[in-house]
């Protein structure tokens, strides 16, 4: 996307904080839902992620799930050698895998709720300023979501975007598609072994387009963490996308070390930033009016 959305930097002592973040049109400083844009600062990754991603990676390709293995990733225990990290492939296409793990005072409800409400325009958004519901999310990066066909995903989820936490990249518009993993050789008894695991899946998977060419196949699902609360285990493979329930390659997509690594890290961040203020965000929310500010 080729707007110019303004920035500040702020004053922290905290080195962890991510002191950079857009600045918010006059109507939204008036929404009561600013106050989650302002008081819930965004870190940047721990210590050990930050280690693994630094001195782990890029991992070796021949421990990354291949594309034409997708469905691979969707088992009800055991992990993969490496569940944080990214590659290249020797074709220019790429891989990230990123882990994360939702602790017990989240609920799933939460999480559910948040994954629509953040796609629901309230009743003071100007077309063109973006969602502050989104934008809570990531203060650094995240200006707009919601659904193409206004009321559910069925026909695609837009996202404007940045990955660099601030850092001055241009932002993306990207459109996230669902495709049928049986189209792919999920059966019936695979799901079932799943679900009787507590794994969580729709049976869907999909891929995201942009406003420039090229295609990501995206895949995840969830289920129990030994440790308590529920892992998330997700995939994507740049440079790939389904088409007719088979895997095609897209030698259109841009793709570096170091744009999968932006990737790796904004996604382990907004994770974590949504679990500090998801409790008091729906608790305040998830009983007022779809359009409330």
């Amino acid at each position: 996307m080729f707007i110019e959305v303004g920035k500040e930097v702020f004053e922290t002592e905290d080195e962890s904080v991510i002191n950079i973040r857009q600045k918010l049109f006059p109507e939204e400083e008036k929404m009561p839902l600013a106050k989650y844009f302002y008081n819930y600062p965004l870190h940047a990754p721990t210590p050990v992620e930050m280690q693994i991603i630094n001195q782990l990676n890029p991992m070796n390709p021949e421990d990354a799930i291949l594309p034409e293995n997708f469905m691979d990733l969707l088992k009800p225990y055991g992990y993969d050698k490496i569940e944080l990290g990214y590659c290249m492939f020797p074709d220019g296409s790429g891989y990230v895998a990123t882990y994360r793990v939702r602790p017990p005072h989240i609920s799933g409800e939460m999480e559910r709720w948040y994954r629509n409400w953040r796609n629901l325009k309230s009743k003071s958004m100007v077309p063109g300023h973006g969602n502050l519901r989104y934008k809570i999310w990531n203060y650094a990066d995240h200006f707009d979501h919601y659904y193409v066909n206004w009321q559910d995903g069925s026909d695609g989820i837009h996202t404007t975007e940045s990955l660099d936490l601030g850092g001055g990249d241009r932002m993306y518009d990207t459109i996230r598609h669902q495709f049928d993993l049986k189209d792919f050789g999920l059966t019936d008894e695979k799901m079932k072994e799943l679900k009787d695991a507590g794994c969580q899946l729709t049976g869907k998977g999909s891929y995201e387009t942009f406003d420039e060419p090229g295609t990501h196949l995206c895949l995840s699902y969830s289920r129990p963490c030994p440790l308590g609360g529920i892992e998330t285990r997700s995939r994507e493979w740049i440079g790939w996308r389904p088409v007719n329930g088979k895997l095609v390659r897209d030698p259109s997509t841009k793709c570096s070390e170091e744009y999968l690594k932006k990737v790796v890290i904004h996604t382990l961040v907004e994770w974590e930033h949504l679990y500090t203020f998801l409790p008091d965000l729906y608790a305040e929310y998830h009983d007022q009016p779809a359009d409330a500010d």
